[in-house]
């Protein structure tokens, strides 16, 4: 058995179906410049895959993205995807956003899952904040580079005169905060008898965060998702905004005038982190065939790649890839569509039906890999092995719990019953 720590792949078929998949559907629905901008966003990500493949271990190793890499990914513009043009984004589309984060999993899941997060701590900025407060966070030294959890361990929080104080906070999964300048938060928002009265997310500097370096898992090591506490920080309330306000669809900001802005909240920060997972999944299938030749199935003298068994498994994964990739693609273009029309937000039903498709591509993915990993037999259990740590990357990115199934199926599920809503995020 050959030891690999890294795999670069020729762009096979099934590679070069999966990009035609995800900029086709661009090309269809955008023409001329726009549709070429596109293409100029996705090849920025695309050309780096070869890269991310080659630093995969690194990555896992170091526990984050590696300083020189992040800066590259950061000049490329990758984290400025929901960033407008006017403070130097490239303001994408859902659609080009789905495209681009996910060439970057086919890299490396780790970093397209960072891409993912910052880019929508990116969003909930320029949408939901004032311009004065945008202005000033702009102007940062690199740039607005901003991570977000709203999965609160602990925050006990006291209403101040022009604000709240974070008496005692901690929080964990802060994905890509080691090169973050800016954290978004999730507290309460009380009153001053310290009733809680709608929740909130707080924009708080890194430099009055600690973060506890506590990230330590089987798999997606390479976001760095540590933990931070907050001890007694006083927030002005122009930094916070409610979170009841912006599920329904509420803005401020000046940009909000451009359709990626208008986009219903809770669908687009979901589907947003699925993005990646689709590439590392497109990987997961490379991987295998690449391994493919002249192995052997265990206890048969028969080799894998002549196989039945293989290639109806091969016929039954991709088909599950496909059909996930194509409920996130129709998901993608409804959010686009119902931005750009300047009509009303997005209704309840519509946003639960992509949370129900995203929890049902997230079953089709898992249930592909798992089949892929058996498939490919034990050298998937060991630390250095690509497929293992590419398994584990995608078992530990569906733990997220925006992604699990179950929840969203339920969410549509109920609605669709004529039962009230019960769920917090939609």
């Amino acid at each position: 058995m050959v030891e690999q720590h890294a795999v670069e792949f020729p762009h096979t078929q099934e590679a070069r179906s999966f990009h035609k998949m995800n900029i086709g559907n661009l090309a269809n629905t955008r023409c001329g410049s726009s549709a070429e901008a596109d293409e100029s966003v996705v090849a920025r990500a695309r050309n780096l895959v070869p890269e991310l493949r080659r630093r995969s271990e690194e990555i896992h190793a170091l526990g984050r993205i590696p300083r020189d890499l992040f800066d590259r990914l950061l000049a490329e513009g990758l984290f400025g995807l929901s960033t407008p043009q006017g403070y130097g984004g490239l303001q994408t589309s859902v659609k080009t956003k789905k495209a681009t984060i996910a060439e970057l999993g086919r890299g490396d899941l780790s970093v397209g899952w960072v891409a993912a997060v910052m880019n929508n701590a990116a969003w909930c900025l320029y949408a939901l904040f004032p311009k004065h407060i945008i202005d000033r966070l702009s102007a940062t030294h690199g740039g607005f580079r901003g991570c977000v959890t709203v999965s609160p361990v602990k925050a006990k929080v006291r209403k101040a005169p022009e604000g709240y104080v974070i008496e005692e906070g901690r929080w964990g999964f802060n994905s890509g905060v080691y090169h973050a300048n800016w954290d978004l938060l999730a507290i309460p928002l009380v009153d001053d008898a310290g009733n809680i009265t709608d929740h909130g997310l707080a924009l708080v500097p890194m430099d009055a965060i600690t973060i506890l370096d506590d990230w330590d898992t089987m798999g997606l090591r390479g976001t760095g998702s540590s933990g931070v506490i907050v001890k007694d920080l006083f927030v002005s309330g122009e930094l916070v905004t409610s979170t009841s306000a912006l599920l329904s669809g509420v803005t401020q900001a000046t940009s909000a005038t451009a359709p990626l802005y208008r986009t219903a909240t809770d669908p687009l920060l979901t589907i947003s982190q699925l993005f990646p997972v689709l590439g590392a999944a497109q990987t997961a299938i490379d991987t295998f065939l690449h391994r493919l030749p002249g192995r052997m199935i265990y206890g048969l003298n028969e080799e894998k790649i002549e196989s039945a068994v293989t290639h109806l498994q091969i016929g039954e994964i991709t088909a599950k890839i496909d059909a996930a990739d194509a409920l996130v693609q129709r998901a993608a273009e409804a959010l686009d569509r119902n931005a750009e029309s300047m009509g009303e937000y997005m209704p309840s039903l519509d946003r639960a039906r992509i949370r129900r498709d995203i929890g049902f591509a997230v079953r089709l993915i898992m249930e592909a890999v798992d089949t892929l990993a058996s498939a490919y037999g034990g050298s998937a259990a060991r630390a250095s092995d690509p497929m293992g740590r590419i398994w584990r990357d995608l078992r530990v990115a569906t733990l997220h719990g925006l992604l699990v199934p179950a929840t969203s199926l339920e969410l549509y599920g109920r609605l669709r019953c004529g039962q009230p809503q019960k769920a917090a995020m939609l």
